[in-house]
């Protein structure tokens, strides 16, 4: 998917709506992939378990993110610009 500006809403939407889907799949991958990795034997490495677990939870906390700003009405239309000049121009 690649990102387009586009003056629709419903498409941005159905795009954010899929970007929050695929974040979704690579969290549940990493999730799997840090319970797939952890070590049997208690005391040896788990670098890769702590790596994959770190990877899910970053990916958690940009889904939750999306989530919020949605709540907050940060992508909500406005016909207000994204800036606005100054008192230095």
């Amino acid at each position: 998917m690649v990102w387009t500006p586009d003056s629709n809403k419903e498409k941005r939407t159905e795009h954010r709506k899929k970007w929050v889907e695929l974040l979704q799949a690579g969290w549940m991958f990493h999730q799997q992939c840090a319970i797939d990795a952890k070590p049997e034997i208690i005391g040896s490495d788990n670098s890769e378990e702590v790596f994959h677990m770190a990877i899910s939870v970053g990916i958690r906390d940009a889904i939750d993110m999306i989530q919020e700003l949605e709540v907050l009405g940060y992508f909500e239309d406005d016909d207000e610009p994204l800036s606005t000049p100054g008192m230095a121009g």
